[in-house]
């Protein structure tokens, strides 16, 4: 009868153990599962953050449940924000806990670090997400930001847009047309923008005095590197005149001011003074940037100088 009453007691409690799951964790399947997300987040892969998510998944980001999405209408957003925004999350915690209803939530809590593409203006902004998993998939999310301090200024540069005068938007449009024209290598829209003859001048360094010269030097860039880019960092307007700060980045596959390929990127900062005449076409453009910075990152021996 002993014997019959201890196997009673052993059975209850490993009964007992079995069934005491655990409720809260900093180490789970449910958190690597999110540290995914974040990470594809982060990196842009929205088609391997996707795979994480119930087809039925339901997101509600600072909204109530009448304004949930689902993970392919919250994709589709994410790549929005993309455009304008380059992103990383820091400072990353997660945890999971099992409610007395028995779901599985997982809670996230980050600083997101983001920079506006257009001004490069950065944020850093608490977030905490939690979300809830069932069979390995989340079935709902809910985020929580204040993103007041975007919002303020994306009104403020839509007010700015809005009093531009005239003259500046005509400016303004034609500095942008000639950030294209580089990056796209179209002679057609440079000549549309410009006077024909032109003047530009590097570093002090007369290079073209007509439309003809001007696009020869695009073509070259193009030809040494075809992946050249010119990201605009900021413009300013006064008058006939616009001064854009830029980066230009590439990486050197042909041949360049006589030199064989690298192969080596470039990543250089500089600026252009463009004047404009009565018409909002460029009559000159004076560009200021650091050519021994530049023929570093080629990896070009320069000059000895003689003392």
């Amino acid at each position: 009868m002993k014997k019959l009453f201890l196997l009673f007691i052993a059975t209850l409690l490993f009964t007992a153990c079995t069934n005491n799951k655990v409720r809260y964790t900093q180490n789970s399947p449910e958190i690597d599962t999110y540290k995914k997300v974040i990470d594809d987040y982060d990196k842009h892969n929205w088609e391997d953050m996707v795979i994480h998510y119930a087809d039925t998944a339901k997101i509600l980001n600072n909204t109530t449940k009448n304004g949930a999405k689902s993970i392919t209408e919250e994709v589709a957003r994410n790549k929005e924000d993309a455009k304008l925004f380059t992103w990383e999350f820091a400072d990353k915690e997660y945890e999971m806990v099992v409610t007395d209803k028995g779901q599985t939530w997982v809670n996230f809590w980050g600083l997101w670090k983001g920079k506006l593409k257009s001004n490069h203006k950065t944020y850093e902004i608490p977030v905490h997400i939690t979300a809830r998993f069932v069979d390995g998939k989340i079935v709902r999310e809910l985020g929580y930001w204040d993103a007041s301090s975007i919002v303020k200024d994306f009104q403020k540069l839509e007010d700015d847009k809005k009093y531009m005068s005239t003259n500046d938007k005509v400016i303004q449009q034609a500095a942008n047309n000639l950030v294209k024209a580089w990056n796209t290598n179209s002679s057609e829209l440079l000549e549309s923008i410009t006077v024909k003859n032109i003047v530009r001048n590097a570093n002090g360094i007369r290079q073209a005095n007509n439309q003809t010269e001007y696009e020869t030097i695009i073509n070259e860039f193009h030809t040494a590197f075809p992946d050249f880019k010119v990201i605009v960092d900021n413009t300013v307007i006064k008058g006939n005149k616009a001064i854009i700060i830029w980066t230009v980045v590439g990486t050197n596959t042909g041949k360049f001011n006589g030199n064989a390929a690298t192969n080596k990127k470039i990543k250089t900062q500089g600026l252009s003074l463009l004047s404009f005449n009565e018409k909002g076409k460029e009559t000159q453009e004076d560009v200021y940037f650091d050519n021994l910075v530049f023929f570093q990152q080629l990896g070009y021996n320069m000059p000895k100088l003689n003392n």
